[in-house]
């Protein structure tokens, strides 16, 4: 189960996620995240991950998303706080490409 908590003031609106970032909740994180970005989109966005207790390639793939579309995130925890590392570097990583005029995705390497 995932609930998801939504919190607006003047600057920032911020999801709150707690418990399990898994299908089949993504398509419900996927709403509220198009209606929070809807609803006020000069303010900074900012996805609190603290109380994630799981996440799969699904609530991983959503995270990208919302980073590539200029989320910032909250987390807690070795394994989250990783993932959002690895959200950060690729999000450069794809906007280094554009600027760069490569096309291609780019790719991490081993």
């Amino acid at each position: 189960m995932l609930k998801i908590t939504r919190i607006d003031t003047p600057t920032e609106q911020q999801l709150i996620l707690e418990g399990q970032l898994t299908e089949p909740w993504i398509a419900d994180l996927g709403s509220h995240w198009e209606e929070t970005r809807q609803a006020h989109p000069e303010r900074k966005f900012v996805v609190n991950l603290r109380g994630v207790i799981r996440i799969d390639c699904h609530g991983e793939s959503a995270l990208a998303l919302m980073k590539d579309e200029g989320a910032e995130f909250l987390a807690r925890g070795v394994r989250v706080k990783h993932l959002v590392s690895n959200l950060e570097t690729r999000a450069s990583r794809t906007r280094a490409a554009a600027i760069s005029g490569n096309t291609d995705t780019p790719h991490r390497q081993s």
